[in-house]
């Protein structure tokens, strides 16, 4: 899947319901990967797939690979609003 400038564009039908619930997470702070999981009650592999598109759409990014610690963009907290 492409990254960053390479963005597809993305309109809210193509949100699902983790996707939303891992925006509302990261709005209350980063988050790894894991601790979504855990939170949401979903495999790491799923939570995976979704931050990707999360990522790709420019809503999330990650802060710091090594513990894949995610959080929200201004784009993300700006839909969320």
């Amino acid at each position: 899947m492409p990254k960053g400038e390479n963005r597809r564009p993305m309109d809210e039908s193509d949100l699902n319901q983790t996707d939303s619930a891992i925006l509302e997470l990261l709005t209350k702070g980063r988050e790894t990967r894991k601790s979504l999981a855990d939170q949401l009650d979903k495999h790491p592999n799923y939570i995976s797939d979704r931050l990707d598109w999360l990522q790709e759409w420019g809503l999330a990014r990650c802060h710091h690979k090594g513990t894949a610690l995610f959080e929200i963009t201004e784009d993300g907290v700006e839909l969320q609003e």
